[in-house]
């Protein structure tokens, strides 16, 4: 009993002292900051029986009897701007991943969180590439943008901030940069953060020791597998990302065609320094589930000629190739 008012005591201190917002959740807020503008990961994926997704160790999921086993994807990511990026995604027939066992290629030059319809037939796509875009580049604003698209009453932290706080910080800078640039100037300029005026003086106070951000009740701290984390209900999205180590775990969609679910596990430092799920358990709305495995990830400096390079090269490797064998949904 003991342990249980505890644990509460703790959970309602830390709610009142910080709530963080979607956006500022979905950042992957663990990793260090990216400072390529490409990164290329390889994929694995297994079409798996549902009893599997809930299997503790994922390596030992039982196939499905099919035509192909196993699927082998590269994803190459390119960041182009803030808020777009260029992405191409290649298939291979084994885990090699060489020149010669590439079978299929997919490239958009200009990809956004506005790129894949939102809507039922590619809402897995969305939130998959979304929750990528997430992992490799440190950023949420992708995946907020994506569920708005969506109808999702989710906000980026531009449409929360409190811009009166905003406003009180930006004249103090000025006023601190006045005053040091003039001495005399500390004699004759008000500190605008304590004004004389008590009751100007009060809504000053006020603004500043509320929140930069207003809360929106869509986060809330509970726990996951007995741990820490932080609880994501907003419509009918959810998701659950962890307390110590703002991983995230979880994410729910419900749309009129069913539910889909994405289960990231086995955290790992994929190269050396960044933090990556080694599986990602993904449940289709259509009941079919799948294992994806990244094996590895890499950081790079991509210039645009090379670039093209690698895309004529791909061009020229599966001229006379033809694949129209079925991909899951959730990949492009």
């Amino acid at each position: 009993m003991m342990k249980f008012l505890v644990l509460g005591f703790i959970f309602s201190t830390v709610a009142q002292a910080y709530v963080p917002t979607l956006e500022s959740l979905f950042r992957h807020g663990g990793n260090p900051d990216v400072t390529a503008n490409g990164v290329v990961l390889n994929l694995m994926v297994k079409k798996i029986s549902p009893a599997a997704v809930a299997a503790t160790t994922v390596q030992d999921a039982s196939l499905l009897q099919e035509t192909r086993a196993e699927d082998f994807y590269k994803l190459y990511f390119t960041k182009s701007s803030s808020d777009s990026m260029k992405l191409a995604q290649t298939r291979y027939t084994n885990a090699s991943y060489a020149d010669n066992t590439l079978e299929n290629k997919i490239y958009y030059p200009n990809f956004s969180a506005y790129t894949i319809k939102a809507n039922v037939e590619n809402v897995e796509r969305g939130l998959f590439f979304a929750l990528m875009d997430s992992l490799v580049f440190n950023s949420g604003s992708h995946l907020v943008n994506y569920l708005k698209s969506l109808g999702v009453p989710a906000k980026l932290n531009t449409e929360l901030i409190n811009r009166e706080k905003i406003e009180y910080l930006a004249n103090y800078k000025r006023y601190l940069l006045l005053i040091n640039r003039d001495r005399n100037a500390r004699k004759s300029e008000p500190n605008p953060l304590h004004p004389e005026d008590p009751v100007a003086r009060a809504r000053i106070e006020s603004v500043m020791s509320g929140p930069m951000y207003t809360d929106n009740k869509q986060v809330k701290l509970g726990t996951d597998d007995g741990e820490m984390a932080w609880v994501v209900d907003a419509g009918n999205f959810s998701a659950v990302v962890s307390y110590r180590t703002r991983e995230i775990s979880k994410i729910h969609y419900k749309s009129p065609a069913g539910e889909f679910e994405m289960i990231c596990k086995d955290y790992w430092l994929a190269d050396g320094t960044h933090s990556m799920p080694r599986f990602i358990i993904v449940r289709s709305s259509d009941g079919e589930s799948y294992q994806v495995e990244i094996s590895t990830m890499r950081h790079y400096v991509e210039k645009e000629d090379d670039l093209i390079k690698r895309l004529t090269r791909w061009d020229q490797l599966l001229r006379g190739k033809e694949n129209s064998s079925p991909r899951p949904e959730f990949l492009l």
